[in-house]
């Protein structure tokens, strides 16, 4: 069944479209009387006629509202605005720390594929000394009217479908068995992950949403059967790290590998005790630090976990350096105390980015010969040089099995653009795909697939319905009352998250916001024929009219081919806490028990095949994590589950 999407509340008015949004990342406000502006970030995609639609966001980056805002021009060099509308185009009010989203349409025949063009708003607007700060409609104080410019960098789209060739270069590793090095703090800020890419909303394209919602259980104390659903573990870590947790981990060799914002842990227990790891006193202070985002996998055919950590020097400004890639066979992490690992320090001059480049928000998918890599390039910094967009890699098992000098082959960032934030399909076989929101109808989705063995990744655009791209935003219970989504409203925002392979069945989910069909922001989800020419198989959503559901991660059940589900919920009287479930059974259960709310969860929980003998994938093992107050302190509860299909192929319940 298809998406079913309606236009929120905005203006239309010819080529421009106006939809208020919450600005995407926090602002530190000052304490002036000036109203100030930013443009961005930026999206656009090319219609079917061949013309160019630009989103781009303008976000009041002061403590003080803006009064009648009006947009008076909008230029992009070398590209004649089509339709246009008569200036100035009246915005409304836009309050301290929100945005308005300025949709425009040109004609792109002077634009060149892959360039750089400038994008200008020219505007006005008058400055609120009280009543609408006040939170009086009424009694408005306004002064004389005051100009803005702000600009923004756009990157034609390449045509689609399209492919390009893959570069290539290779990797010296390093071993390290000498832990503890000194100990250095991760230079981790609230501001990371951020968002280049803003999806442009696209002609309505009329689906059918999914008529059954997902509602929520409390998950059983394991081991249990709720009925047709296994539980084999949930349990604490029992480590409090940042609240922002962002876990990931897995499962191999009678080790249980988890990591967190901060730090990482293991287990030889089977999740009954875990022993907490420092990262940075790991690894020696060389030329990739720790920043935040770490992201685990176990590949059984090499025995070997991979952990992938994102980097930032130590400078007292920190600048973005890279990441890690690091290999150990779960004996040795039994042995040295998981101390013991082989890596590769992959820095952006390895792929050809200027120094100062960051790489955000990683991602790792096992192929049948391959380790696929992902991240954003350009965020937080992209200095002159930077070819910013979304990345993708492999190099081969057997050479990260050998632990010498490793074979790297990348894609160009730009050619992904609106992949922004995305993740790599898990369980993904002989070849890797991932996806981007070219906009949120037609042409629509983008998809990108590389086959092992071949130099050449391709991509194409695959049409599907219409899906709410605003109004993310889900709030806690009184008197805590926190937007616990405030920060997914603009990172990872509308990202291809969620992806997995089930056969030649693509999985791809994604948060979407609240229309007429869902109150509730809500995760839109796609099914795509790959034997097919990527044809769209269904579009559903896992909704709920009363509460909300985010952060989807998928994976793919070995045993039965169903797709696992590890996500959150929150909002109407509940808080923020983590739920699994497989798609189809339409309940999904809850791991945590969170009594505080936040403004600022995490980007990403995790889902991963179970490999522990004997279940023969028939569970999984899912990482996620809720929040806890203690004498007055926020705490995490990361949570290690495994759940499954207890009778499909496996011989009873597995012993723990």
């Amino acid at each position: 069944m298809r998406g079913h999407y309606y236009l929120p509340t905005g203006i239309w008015l010819a080529s421009a479209i106006l939809l208020f949004t919450l600005l995407p990342t926090s602002v530190d406000f000052s304490k002036s009387s000036q109203v100030t502006f930013s443009d961005g970030p930026s999206g656009d995609y090319l219609t079917l006629q061949g013309n160019l639609v630009v989103a781009t966001q303008l976000n009041n980056t002061s403590d003080r509202t803006a009064v009648r805002v009006e947009i008076e021009s909008i230029h992009l060099e070398s590209a004649t605005l089509l339709s246009p509308t008569t200036f100035p185009i009246p915005v409304g009010d836009i309050g301290p720390g929100q945005s308005v989203t300025v949709q425009a349409e040109f004609d792109s025949s002077q634009l060149t594929t892959g360039q750089q063009y400038r994008l200008v708003l020219h505007g006005s607007y008058r400055r609120s000394h009280k009543g609408r700060d006040e939170g009086d409609d009424d009694d408005r104080d306004e002064d004389e009217g005051h100009e803005f410019t702000v600009s923004d960098r756009i990157t034609l789209p390449p045509i689609s479908p399209g492919s390009a060739l893959l570069k290539s270069t290779t990797v010296g590793s390093h071993s390290v068995s000498g832990a503890p090095f000194p100990h250095r703090p991760p230079n981790f800020g609230e501001e990371e992950n951020g968002s280049r890419w803003t999806v442009p909303t696209g002609p309505f394209v009329p689906g059918t949403p999914t008529p059954t919602g997902t509602t929520t259980q409390m998950a059983p104390q394991a081991p249990a059967d709720p009925g047709g659903v296994t539980f084999n573990a949930n349990d604490g870590l029992g480590l409090n790290g940042s609240t922002i947790a962002e876990p990931s981990g897995a499962v191999g060799g009678g080790v249980i590998f988890v990591t967190a914002n901060f730090y990482a842990a293991y287990s030889t227990d089977g999740g009954g005790t875990f022993t907490e790891l420092d990262p940075t006193t790991i690894f020696p202070n060389d030329n990739v630090g720790l920043c935040c985002d770490q992201i685990v996998q176990y590949v059984p055919s090499i025995d070997r976990f991979i952990w992938l950590l994102q980097g930032t020097d130590a400078k007292p400004v920190p600048q973005p350096n890279g990441v890690r890639i690091a290999s150990a066979r779960p004996a040795d992490i039994i042995s040295s105390g998981g101390a013991a690992w082989t890596y590769w320090n992959l820095t952006p001059n390895v792929f050809g980015q200027p120094t100062g480049t960051g790489f955000d928000y990683p991602d790792l998918a096992v192929g049948d010969n391959y380790l696929y890599m992902s991240w954003d390039v350009g965020w937080p910094g992209c200095p002159t040089g930077c070819n910013k967009g979304h990345e993708v890699a492999r190099t081969l098992l057997s050479q990260i099995q050998a632990g010498g000098t490793i074979g790297i082959d990348y894609t160009t960032p730009s050619d992904s653009g609106s992949a922004w934030g995305a993740h790599l399909t898990q369980n993904t076989g002989d070849e890797i795909f991932w996806a981007g929101q070219d906009n949120n109808s037609t042409p629509g989705l983008r998809v990108f697939s590389l086959a092992e063995g071949s130099g050449t990744y391709y991509w194409r655009n695959v049409p599907i319905a219409s899906w709410s791209n605003t109004g993310i935003s889900s709030t806690t219970p009184p008197p805590n009352s926190q937007d616990w989504l405030n920060k997914a409203s603009g990172f990872p925002g509308n990202a291809t998250i969620g992806a997995t392979r089930s056969s030649n069945q693509l999985w791809f989910a994604w948060d979407a916001g609240t229309d007429r069909n869902f109150q509730q922001p809500h995760v839109e989800m796609v099914t795509l024929d790959r034997s097919d020419n990527f044809k769209l198989i269904q579009q559903v959503q896992i909704w709920n009219n009363s509460y909300a559901f985010a952060y989807p991660a998928l994976a793919t059940n070995a045993c039965t081919g169903e797709v696992g589900l590890s996500l959150e919920y929150g909002g109407g009287g509940n808080y923020e806490n983590h739920v699994v479930g497989f798609w189809g059974d339409f309940v999904v259960y809850v791991t945590t028990n969170s009594t505080v709310g936040t403004t600022r969860f995490g980007d990403f929980v995790t889902l991963r095949q179970d490999h522990t003998r004997g279940t023969n994938g028939a569970f999984f093992d899912a990482f996620g994590y809720g929040l806890n107050s203690s004498g007055g302190k926020t705490q995490t509860d990361t949570r290690y589950v495994v759940f499954g299909r207890g009778g499909a192929c496996s011989n009873g319940m597995p012993t723990r």
